[in-house]
């Protein structure tokens, strides 16, 4: 199989380095202060983290795929790129995509984030994915565990060995391989209705007056007037998620404000509903990318 990558970063379109170079600027330029950058060798690949401000204005892609994923606590996102809207909560460990090339309107609140930027000049022919038709990935958040994880994975890459090796490559191969697979998916469709939108405002609201304690799926369906099965099956369409990965997102969230107040560990572990401190940090790094105290420093500093 040939690789799904132009090995090395090979950058032939030459006619494309300029715009790449504005690009990468303009992402460069967006990072707060205490944020990351790494590039490629002439912007080819590009990655941030950081803590972006809130933003409202025009938005115009440049030239390299665009992907998001929030680490953080949850930002409202209210987009329209070239026809496709985007309107929600973007939480922690969802990704966002834009096309290259994209133009429209943005409103999003502060948010924490890896982006990734690459440019179509690296791509071979053999990613399966449709540039020019990413209008139904552009519209929804990705709750995609395979997602977050390469993200996470290729940003921690990035910033100990740069953004040009083979592990590197190789984690974009992933990537382009998976929003290909579920690009070609039909619309999510489960067979049950979705969680109404007032039911799942009076679960998160009950969820959240008590993620210090235990919570049951069975509780969490009784708030909303159904049995357990149902009520999994409704959350599950409207959210992306089973109930305890989607209460394990809230606690998260929760968690990384009590951080950023400048809670210790420990206190956040158990506010959160963790016993064991060691367990909370691993349910966080998971869900985040980083410790709660690497994750605490960085925002606080």
């Amino acid at each position: 199989m040939r690789p799904l990558l132009r090995s090395g970063f090979d950058r032939s379109d030459r006619g494309n380095d300029c715009p790449i170079e504005r690009d990468r600027r303009d992402i460069a330029h967006q990072v707060t202060t205490h944020g990351s950058i790494v590039s490629a060798p002439g912007g080819a690949a590009t990655v941030v983290r950081g803590r972006y401000p809130a933003f409202d204005g025009a938005v115009a892609n440049g030239p390299h795929l665009r992907i998001g994923l929030c680490v953080g606590g949850r930002a409202k996102l209210a987009q329209q790129v070239d026809g496709t809207r985007l309107e929600g909560h973007w939480r922690s460990g969802s990704i966002v995509v834009t096309p290259p090339g994209g133009a429209g309107t943005s409103r999003c609140s502060p948010v924490d984030m890896i982006g990734l930027a690459i440019a179509p000049a690296l791509l071979g022919g053999d990613h399966g994915l449709d540039l020019d038709g990413m209008a139904g990935l552009a519209g929804r958040f990705h709750d995609d565990a395979l997602l977050a994880a390469v993200t996470t994975a290729l940003h921690g890459e990035a910033e100990v060995h740069g953004a040009s090796t083979a592990f590197f490559e190789h984690g974009v191969a992933l990537l382009l391989a998976r929003f290909a697979e579920l690009g070609s998916l039909p619309a999510r469709s489960t067979g049950h209705p979705p969680l109404s939108a007032g039911k799942l405002e009076r679960v998160s609201c009950h969820v959240a007056s008590r993620l210090g304690d235990d919570i049951s799926v069975t509780e969490m369906a009784a708030v909303a007037g159904m049995d357990p099965s149902g009520f999994t099956r409704a959350l599950r369409a409207r959210t992306g998620l089973p109930p305890y990965a989607w209460l394990t997102r809230l606690r998260m969230e929760r968690a990384s404000d009590l951080l950023a107040e400048g809670w210790t560990v420990t206190q956040v572990a158990t506010a959160s509903g963790y016993a064991n401190s060691g367990k909370f940090a691993a349910a966080f790094r998971r869900t985040i990318g980083r410790s709660p105290s690497e994750w605490q420093r960085r925002r606080l500093s």
